[in-house]
């Protein structure tokens, strides 16, 4: 697994027992939250206040919220700016088949692009890819689990959660090109 980002699996029971602290923070992709747990992130959306703010507080519905910064959150942000850091828990649930195509999608390097049928390869589950689609999609913390590198086999960019200019903006960026995908 790639040595700078780590898993921290969070069991479905402790989400009600969690703080969850967030903020917004200006991106070259546009407005983001960070969010996280006092084991690591565990939430990284873009776009709008109202709706990224509404997703995290659907996905970890039982747990308690602040706005507030965290020292993960400086991190997460200077990731994301592409400023190397030390190493970056991430805390979040999902299932075993889902944490399995977030850890996959780790290996893939920045500027690579890979695709959904390599994804489901890299899982020992060849003829799974509709379900390694889902789980890129519920991906928690995008941009640090790099789904916006996963594309179709003929090309295509495929979906993109947060819309397909954020995710052309992030493999510009990485890659040094212009996306020029209608």
């Amino acid at each position: 697994m790639n040595n700078v980002v780590t898993i921290i699996s969070m069991n479905k029971n402790e989400v009600k027992d969690l703080m969850i602290n967030y903020f917004f923070y200006e991106t070259d992709y546009g407005l983001a939250i960070i969010a996280s747990t006092s084991k690591g992130i565990c939430y990284v959306g873009f776009g709008e206040k109202e709706s990224m703010l509404n997703g995290m507080k659907k996905r970890y519905s039982g747990a308690s919220f602040r706005e507030e910064e965290a020292d993960l959150h400086e991190l997460a942000s200077n990731f994301i700016k592409n400023e190397k850091i030390v190493k970056l828990p991430l805390h979040i649930s999902g299932t075993d088949f889902q944490l399995s195509v977030w850890k996959a999608l780790l290996e893939i390097p920045i500027g690579k692009l890979s695709s959904y049928q390599a994804v489901a390869n890299a899982v020992n589950n060849p003829k799974a890819v509709r379900a390694v689609g889902s789980a890129i999609g519920d991906n928690p913390i995008s941009y640090i689990i790099p789904c916006h590198r996963v594309i179709r086999s003929d090309g295509g960019l495929g979906g993109y959660f947060w819309g397909l200019d954020i995710k052309k903006k992030m493999i510009g960026k990485e890659t040094g090109s212009q996306m020029n995908y209608c």
